[in-house]
C-alpha cells in the first residue's frame, strides 16, 4: 500500500493507492510454466510447496502461478478460496520484500488436504520469499 500526500489549497489529503495482484505478475504462458515445472529449484514450507526460477536481471520481472490440486478440493468453490488467500500473501509479501534487479518465476502449489487460514498462509509465503532471496542473491 502507498500512501501519497496532495496539497490543495493549504491542506494535505493523503489517498491510498492499492496495488493489486496485477496480469503481468501471472504465470501464464505454456513454456513458461514448463520450464519451471522442469528446471525450478523447490522449496517447501508446509503446505506450500514453491517452484522458482531466479536469474539476475536488469529490472525486476515477478511471476507467479497457483495451483490448489482437484484431487483434495472437488469443490471449485474451495479451490478459488485458497488460490484468492494464496494470491493475497503473495501480493503482500511483495511489497514487503526487494526483488529488484531479479527476473523470478514462481509456481506455488497447496499440498494439504484441509483449508489454511490466511495468517498461516501469509507467514509460509514470507519465509519463502525469503529463502528465494537468500538463493537468488548467492547465486
Amino acid at each position: 500500500m502507498h500512501v501519497n500526500d496532495i496539497g490543495t489549497g493549504g491542506f494535505c489529503k493523503k489517498i491510498e493507492i492499492i496495488v493489486g495482484f496485477l496480469h503481468e505478475h501471472k504465470l501464464s504462458h505454456e513454456q513458461e510454466f514448463n520450464a519451471v515445472l522442469k528446471g525450478g529449484t523447490a522449496i517447501t514450507s508446509y503446505p506450500l510447496r514453491f517452484l522458482y526460477i531466479a536469474e539476475q536481471a536488469e529490472s525486476a520481472n515477478f511471476q507467479v502461478a497457483i495451483s490448489v490440486p482437484k484431487k483434495h478440493f472437488h469443490n471449485a468453490v474451495d479451490r478459488n478460496l485458497l488460490k484468492r488467500r494464496i494470491r493475497e500473501g503473495v501480493r503482500h509479501s511483495f511489497h514487503r520484500n526487494d526483488f529488484e534487479n531479479l527476473s523470478i518465476q514462481i509456481l506455488i502449489v497447496y499440498c494439504s488436504k484441509s483449508k489454511t487460514e490466511q495468517a498461516v498462509l501469509e507467514q509460509k509465503i514470507e519465509s519463502c520469499f525469503q529463502k528465494i532471496l537468500e538463493h537468488a542473491k548467492l547465486h
